[in-house]
């Protein structure tokens, strides 16, 4: 698998520690334009759609995101 180079991180043993989705949804998007033109994801968020890393997002907007066929839930 190829790494993809950011300017920046957050430690993912913080991130695990300190937040958490509520409700949450694994997706992978499959539309990354459209992700884009939601203004959801920053630079580095871009960088890791384009490159398949699956997100958690609250149910809400996932199921939003598939309904537009932006994004599909992925198995636990």
């Amino acid at each position: 698998m190829k790494k993809v180079k950011l300017k920046f991180m957050v430690v993912p043993e913080e991130l695990e520690k300190r937040a958490y989705v509520p409700n949450a949804v694994k997706i992978i998007v499959i539309d990354p334009e459209a992700i884009f033109l939601d203004g959801i994801l920053g630079q580095s968020g871009r960088k890791l759609v384009r490159s398949g890393v699956p997100f958690f997002f609250e149910r809400k907007l996932a199921e939003r995101l598939i309904r537009k066929n932006i994004a599909k839930a992925l198995e636990e």
